[in-house]
């Protein structure tokens, strides 16, 4: 399983409920529709000033190809281009293989 991993902070004049809001309403129908997407999270920090990202999200997919295949289709186009309306500079991006160590 290969895991797309994102630390995301809220556009400028933004606030934490519109930052939410927006991400559950508007943008999570839109990652939803990604090709050969396993499973989709987002989680958002409990106290929201003390922490570095305001949300960190997490796209799971059966393998690299179909990670890759995802975020080259036209819903990943969609899907990436949408973060403009809602995000803010300070991102971090990563590609990991997920190990599970106790479920």
């Amino acid at each position: 399983m290969h895991k797309l991993v994102f630390g995301l902070s809220r556009a400028d004049g933004m606030s934490v409920e519109e930052f939410r809001d927006y991400w559950l309403d508007e943008h999570a129908p839109v990652a939803s529709e990604l090709p050969g997407l396993r499973r989709y999270t987002v989680s958002f920090p409990t106290d929201p000033d003390r922490s570095q990202y305001d949300a960190l999200a997490q796209l799971y997919f059966d393998d690299e190809a179909a990670l890759e295949a995802a975020m080259d289709s036209d819903e990943g186009g969609e899907t990436a281009r949408d973060l403009a309306n809602f995000t803010g500079d300070q991102m971090l991006q990563m590609v990991v293989e997920e190990h599970v160590v106790v479920e």
